[in-house]
């Protein structure tokens, strides 16, 4: 049993690296594709395991869309805050919150950090474990 205890941090640091690089390979979509459009914050949904903003935005044709908004900052937004959206021309409901007052990126840092801190203390574990 001893040798698949280093599976354990090399696992979760890398389900936390995977959400990041997803979380960042979109980011870049964004930037590169996306539109820019000023909106606001309406409202939240929350549910028993996630919670999510909910954005409201209008497209240059003049569509509102409400998108949610998947982020750790829902707790620090109010309802009514004014945010800058980037969203996907094709699907206007695939939006992201690219600036807002309360908006960071240390918790993105801090997955990505200890992400590696995972994987890393995971390998080192499997070395004494499986080759010391």
């Amino acid at each position: 049993m001893v040798y698949v205890y280093p599976l354990l941090p090399i696992a979760a640091g890398s389900a936390m690296l995977w959400f990041l690089f997803r979380h960042l390979r979109f980011s870049a979509f964004l930037a590169v594709h996306g539109e820019r459009a000023e909106g606001e914050v309406v409202g939240y949904r929350e549910t028993k395991t996630s919670a999510s903003m909910i954005v409201r935005f209008s497209t240059p044709e003049g569509r509102e869309v409400h998108a949610a908004h998947e982020n750790t900052g829902w707790t620090a937004s109010r309802s009514g805050d004014a945010v800058t959206v980037s969203y996907d021309p094709a699907d206007p409901e695939r939006a992201r919150i690219v600036a807002a007052p309360w908006l960071t990126s240390w918790v993105l840092v801090m997955v990505g950090v200890l992400g590696f801190a995972l994987v890393l203390i995971g390998l080192v574990l499997a070395w004494l474990a499986w080759f010391a």
